[in-house]
């Protein structure tokens, strides 16, 4: 009988290290889920609600501003072309960025006029008749509007100059 004592070992009634640990794992894996869901339930969606607009804001791009389109009577002006008098009928659309360079056109339009009539004369029909004269006249044409037009105020903000109508006879 003493070699059944020896073989039996005793039932030990205190539970062991590994398993109070994993009890207290598990009770504060379920305290840290029961706090999780009392914030949410309590504060709902307006917790997140500035993270997601800033991350809304930053994903839409800037609105595209309105063109600003300025349409100039039609120029009716005779070449420089020594063979022959040719004449360029032209109708022009101003595009410009500010209501500002807006209005400066529109206060000084016959300045703006005699300025683009001038650079007109400067050309032959040869050359407004091939694309790279037109975009070199289409250049000329915003710079000449681009110069100030009183030393005092700033140039015209223009983007582009565009050809509605464009007849050499």
């Amino acid at each position: 009988m003493a070699t059944d004592a020896l073989k039996e070992p005793k039932a030990s009634k205190r539970p062991s290290k590994f398993l109070k640990m994993l009890l207290l794992a598990i009770l504060v894996i379920g305290i840290s889920i029961a706090g999780t869901f009392l914030l949410l339930k309590q504060f709902g969606a307006s917790m997140f609600a500035g993270s997601q607009a800033a991350a809304a804001a930053a994903v839409q791009p800037p609105p595209v501003p309105k063109p600003i389109f300025l349409k100039l009577d039609a120029f009716t002006v005779t070449l420089n072309d020594p063979r022959s008098n040719r004449i360029l009928y032209a109708e022009i659309t101003v595009r410009v960025n500010d209501e500002e360079s807006s209005h400066e056109l529109r206060t000084y339009m016959p300045v703006v006029r005699s300025r683009l009539l001038a650079e007109f004369a400067k050309y032959d029909s040869a050359t407004l008749q091939t694309p790279e004269g037109r975009a070199q006249l289409t250049q000329n044409l915003i710079n000449a509007i681009k110069t100030p037009y009183d030393p005092r105020l700033k140039a015209p903000s223009v983007s582009s100059v565009l050809f509605t109508a464009f007849v050499v006879q």
